[in-house]
């Protein structure tokens, strides 16, 4: 929609999005196991997330199969104490309890790192962590598109799929939530990290908040596989269209990319030493700069291209669409302007070495320093598709 170079920097602020995501999945994990295993020393906190890192990485160059039927399993382990949490919950729910509103003088925390704007509080609410949590549990749809390739008859599979996985996600999170607030008799200070397995315990038993603990890190392997293998298979879909490299089309004898794998798992062991919170704060907003551009690329396909044919098309005309993109963009605008001062740094300096990085794809190419695989050519016109068998691009 707006060349080469726009979506060669959408694909890169998506793929660090991704990369800064998964590098959240093994110290959760070890979090969470810690109860078990007790691994309290920051040294070997590192080298276990390393090493499950690479573990997982090997599990996912050996195929999207596989990582497909692992994920499989690992929801139904997963889900299946919340859904018990819920069914034990229901004889002693008492509905009033949702309609507590929350305390009026919250505060931040003093580990929270600090941004240019006053702190949003409203309706005994902070805004910033709060719609930064919320936008980094349910984002990230779109990274579906990187397998579109892999995909038979993606514009029939897709909206089913996409319509499934937003219901049963949005489940996932209300139901237990509205069982644990409602049958266990626990106040708003209560809630904090790992609490539902305090909940989990109260309404059931101890059995239950044993089996929720080692569901919630186990789920972690399933949403570590899963942005693993989508930000390789971006990097291969970017790497066929001449953005990056050719090195990041090969593929290992499993058919997986095994370029962009490696580099994904580089990147998750360099970034396990970081803070939660920053982490979390710093992917929602390189996210964020790639949604809008996403959103953007849409629309503008939409006026441009609006013959070409699509393997699926939302049913609204140019305004409908706009009006389908703006309460998101509005989201992605308000994680922008209210960010710490860290994740300002963070993304300059990550805008700095994107630049970079463009600007030196030139003396490559130019010198052949690296081979990059021939750009498709524009699509113009009724006759072409906007669908490519591999990835997606702005």
């Amino acid at each position: 929609a707006f060349g080469p170079r726009a979506g060669l920097l959408s694909g890169y602020f998506h793929w660090v999005s991704g990369a800064t995501d998964n590098a959240i999945y093994p110290s959760l994990f070890l979090e969470y196991m810690s109860v078990y295993i007790g691994v309290r020393d920051n040294v070997l906190r590192f080298v276990f997330s390393g090493v499950i890192s690479i573990v997982l990485a090997y599990v996912n160059w050996t195929g999207l199969e596989v990582v497909g039927n692992l994920s499989m399993v690992i929801c139904v382990i997963s889900m299946s104490p919340f859904a018990l949490l819920c069914i034990w919950g229901l004889p002693k729910l008492d509905t009033s309890r949702w309609m507590v509103m929350p305390e009026q003088d919250v505060e931040m925390d003093d580990d929270q790192p600090a941004g240019f704007l006053p702190e949003l509080t409203w309706l005994g609410v902070l805004w910033r962590p709060f719609i930064n949590n919320l936008w980094w549990n349910l984002n990230s749809f779109d990274v579906g598109a990187s397998f579109a390739g892999e995909v038979q008859d993606p514009g029939r599979v897709f909206p089913k799929a996409m319509f499934l996985s937003v219901v049963m996600v949005a489940s996932s999170y209300i139901l237990p939530l509205l069982a644990a607030i409602g049958a266990a008799d626990s106040d708003q200070n209560d809630w904090n990290a790992g609490y539902f397995t305090t909940a989990a315990t109260n309404i059931a038993g101890p059995w239950l908040g044993a089996w929720l603990i080692f569901a919630a890190a186990v789920s972690n392997i399933a949403l570590f596989e899963a942005e693993l293998s989508g930000d390789a298979y971006q990097l291969m879909g970017m790497a066929d269209r001449g953005l990056i490299p050719k090195l990041f089309c090969k593929r290992s004898r499993y058919d997986t990319p095994t370029n962009g794998i490696l580099l994904g798992t580089a990147v998750i062991i360099a970034m396990g030493v970081a803070n939660f919170d920053e982490l979390v704060e710093m992917l929602n907003f390189a996210y964020s700069i790639s949604m809008l551009l996403e959103f953007a690329a849409f629309i503008k396909l939409r006026i441009t291209d609006a013959d070409v044919e699509r393997p699926f098309k939302l049913p609204f005309n140019t305004f409908g669409c706009i009006l389908f993109v703006t309460p998101p963009s509005l989201i992605c605008c308000f994680l922008l302007i209210s960010a710490s001062k860290m994740t300002y740094i963070y993304f300059s300096m990550l805008s700095l070495f994107g630049l970079a990085f463009v600007f030196l794809q030139k003396f490559a190419k130019y010198y052949g320093w690296v081979q990059y695989a021939e750009a498709p050519p524009p699509r113009r016109g009724s006759k072409m598709s906007l669908y490519q068998p591999a990835g997606s691009d702005v």
